[in-house]
């Protein structure tokens, strides 16, 4: 055999076994994404989420989920695993989630193709009521005051926002930290917020 036509075969394997290890890749991905009780570890209840799954939070009166991921917000129940809905709005992938201490809004952080939003959700109607605008990068993290009038969230820039849930409006921006803000929280009165990095 020729050295140009050995060439030739060898490249052709490579491509192949290329080709196969790519679409081995996805229907494992695909596989797990769509059967929620398959393979699962001892101890899990369901397999939830489609697309890179970046946040999760509890509705806080229970019977549902919140899952940020990379197509939008899914909500689940948390009983069943059954998908009751997505949200959709943002740009691209959702980085963060919480819900108000009352129940009534979700709170969403967005990131990527520059969508450096905050969306909040009626949980109710399932509907967007309103979009909060300030961050210059991903928005990591996002927590609700005790009393939901306050919502603090935290950014790749090392910022932290404080927002009036009820305006929409920024309150006040906290420095400090060197790099991305990937936890907040406020305390039991809502007087302190904590942020890691």
């Amino acid at each position: 055999m020729k050295a140009s036509s050995l060439s030739r075969h060898l490249k052709g394997l490579v491509y192949i076994s290329s080709l196969l290890w790519i679409c081995g890749l996805f229907l494992i991905n695909a596989h797990a994404q769509d059967a929620t009780q398959f393979s699962l570890p001892e101890g899990a209840k369901a397999r939830l989420g489609k697309g890179f799954v970046q946040d999760i939070a509890y509705y806080p009166h229970g019977g549902l989920l919140a899952v940020a991921s990379s197509i939008g917000v899914w909500l689940y129940d948390a009983q069943t695993g059954a998908e009751v809905t997505l949200l959709t709005g943002h740009a691209n992938t959702v980085r963060s989630v919480a819900f108000s201490p009352d129940g009534i809004t979700l709170a969403s952080g967005g990131g990527l193709g520059e969508d450096y939003t905050i969306r909040l959700w009626d949980i109710t109607t399932r509907k967007q009521e309103s979009t909060l605008y300030g961050h210059k990068s991903d928005v990591r993290s996002l927590a609700f005051s005790p009393d939901w009038n306050m919502l603090v969230s935290g950014d790749d820039d090392g910022k932290v926002h404080l927002w009036d849930t009820a305006t929409g409006q920024l309150k006040q921006t906290l420095s400090g930290h060197a790099n991305n803000v990937y936890s907040v929280a406020f305390s039991p009165n809502g007087k302190t917020v904590a942020s890691g990095s």
